[in-house]
């Protein structure tokens, strides 16, 4: 696609948005498995809400995270890809707008939820880990490790392991198409040069995010990844830096996408900022989102603002997002819903 798309709304606090990953999946999909999706979003605001109601936003994000990180069908936690050596490593950040305090876990090999060793070091003074850090943290805390590859993970790294690929196309570059694929050799991302078609994507998804605003404005933000997939080790994604998770006293971020281009644009600090000089939530989108494009970049982002204005935008083809807040409104992105395409 070209340009973006963009959509905000006010929400009655106290609200979630959460987001499964941007891509080019309405190529691969059909309106059934689109469907699915979305109700599967909708499921994972459902109870981050519950979680919001009683718990606050903190508790909120985290559970919308950790359920998705559960599904097999996110590039976070259990359905993460394999990098290049056939390790999973994950990535998870979480923020406080309130504290401005980030705490995040970069490439953790076998934790399920790096969403949860985030929300144990927010109240740390090291809080932010690296893999080492973030296992002997698993280790103190009696966090068992755990195998999180799956049968399918496992044949697909073999499968590129055995033609000498370099990287995956059914992952994060995969999700955005042709398109993103020739953005991100534009950029100098690791593609091959003899990756040419997209297989079926499926009902695999991306990665995962939320942001939540409590009754009282408190706002918060977490986000989770997988990684890009049969990228070489040690590689960072944007997903535990404030490039790709960030909140302040007047709005929460979480991006999904190409991870360098996000932190070379640091797409939330730009739209935070925006928005701290008085734009409007639309405004701040707006405009971070044609530089977006100005780059060639392929990504998502979800907000919400202090006073519960919501909204997402992306220049992949397909976002998927869904809200709820305390007035029983909900919101699922417009490919996800059964009136779409």
């Amino acid at each position: 696609m070209s340009g973006f798309e963009l959509y905000t709304e006010q929400l009655s606090r106290p609200a979630i948005v959460i987001h499964g990953g941007a891509g080019n999946y309405l190529e691969t999909t059909t309106k059934s498995d689109r469907m699915e999706r979305g109700r599967v979003l909708l499921d994972s605001a459902y109870g981050g809400m519950a979680s919001l109601g009683v718990e606050g936003a903190r508790a909120a994000v985290l559970t919308s995270v950790m359920a998705m990180e559960s599904d097999v069908r996110f590039n976070a936690g259990l359905g993460s890809k394999l990098q290049r050596d056939g390790i999973v490593r994950v990535s998870a950040a979480l923020m406080s707008g309130t504290d401005l305090r980030l705490s995040a876990v970069y490439n953790v090999h076998g934790c399920l939820h790096p969403s949860e060793l985030a929300n144990i070091l927010q109240d740390r003074g090291d809080r932010n880990l690296d893999g080492q850090g973030a296992a002997e943290l698993m280790a103190a805390m009696g966090i068992e490790a755990v195998d999180l590859r799956t049968p399918q993970t496992i044949e697909r790294w073999r499968s590129l392991m055995e033609t000498g690929e370099e990287a995956d196309m059914e992952a994060a570059i995969g999700d955005s198409g042709l398109k993103g694929l020739q953005r991100a050799r534009a950029v100098g991302l690791d593609v091959p040069e003899n990756m040419k078609d997209m297989p079926p994507e499926g009902e695999r998804y991306g990665t995962v995010g939320a942001v939540a605003v409590g009754s009282d404005g408190d706002l918060w933000a977490c986000t989770s990844t997988g990684g890009r997939g049969h990228e070489q080790p040690g590689r960072v994604s944007d997903t535990p830096t404030p490039a790709g998770t960030y909140a302040c006293p007047r709005v929460a971020i979480s991006a999904t996408g190409f991870g360098e281009q996000i932190m070379e644009l640091n797409i939330t600090g730009r739209i935070a900022t925006r928005i701290l000089d008085g734009k409007t939530l639309h405004e701040s989108l707006e405009q971070t989102f044609h530089e977006v494009v100005d780059h060639q970049g392929a990504m998502g982002v979800i907000a919400i603002t202090d006073d519960g204005r919501a909204g997402y935008a992306y220049s992949t083809a397909a976002c998927g997002v869904a809200w709820v807040d305390s007035a029983g409104r909900t919101h699922i992105d417009p490919h996800g819903r059964s009136e779409s395409s």
